[in-house]
């Protein structure tokens, strides 16, 4: 935390975002799913992840790109790139999603055994409400910022970036990127693509922190 906080509290000033609103909504998803978070984390750090995974996001190169995953690697998807994956006959190991994508696909792999990482911020509360008591598998709450009980905060911003955080806490440390373009924002609709923008820039820098760390980031078709 003396290393994320710092950085969040300058992304709610660049952004606007209320810090009370994303604490607000923490506390909400921890009284939904506190116990079986932990839970639920401690399963996933007993399940011999690998040292190195494949990250994908939701980049216009997803589609090519998902051609270079190999059986038998550990996937991990931000968000909507799980149904690029799925329609790719593709089962992500690991979700990372705010559920702004299409969630139905999400529960679907979460019942199939996919680990979904379920994240809380102020503008999603009315999306907690509506999805996180239909995931059936194993859920683990997330935050941006200070953590509450059962809702963890492993650092991140965008669903790609805050996966990256997240394996790296779990001990990856050579992740494969997907559809990550992060000069290239794809589009969503009622999304502006200025913010998108600077959203991405933010990730790149979370990234390269990361890399600073000791994490090896490569792309997936080298």
């Amino acid at each position: 935390m003396e290393v994320w906080l710092p950085i969040y509290h300058e992304i709610c000033s660049d952004f606007g975002f209320s810090e009370e609103k994303d604490s607000e909504s923490a506390k909400f998803l921890s009284s939904m799913i506190s116990e079986s978070s932990a839970r639920s984390l401690n399963d996933v750090r007993a399940s011999n992840i690998p040292s190195a995974a494949v990250l994908c996001g939701g980049g216009g190169t997803l589609e090519d790109d998902v051609s270079h995953i190999r059986d038998g690697d550990y996937i991990v998807a931000a968000d909507g790139a799980t149904t690029a994956l799925l329609e790719a006959t593709l089962m992500p190991d690991v979700i990372v999603t705010d559920l702004d994508g299409r969630v139905e696909d999400q529960i679907d792999a979460n019942a199939r055994g996919s680990t979904v990482f379920v994240h809380a911020h102020g503008d999603n509360m009315a999306a907690l409400r509506r999805w996180v008591d239909r995931f059936e598998g194993r859920v683990v709450g997330t935050c941006q910022g200070p953590p509450v009980q059962g809702v963890f905060n492993f650092g991140g911003f965008t669903d790609g970036d805050r996966a990256a955080c997240i394996m790296h806490e779990l001990g990856v440390r050579r992740m494969s990127l997907a559809g990550f373009d992060l000069e290239r924002p794809s589009e969503k609709s009622g999304r502006s693509p200025k913010v998108k923008s600077r959203k991405l820039c933010w990730a790149q820098r979370i990234l390269s922190r990361l890399a600073e760390d000791g994490v090896e980031f490569t792309s997936v078709s080298h």
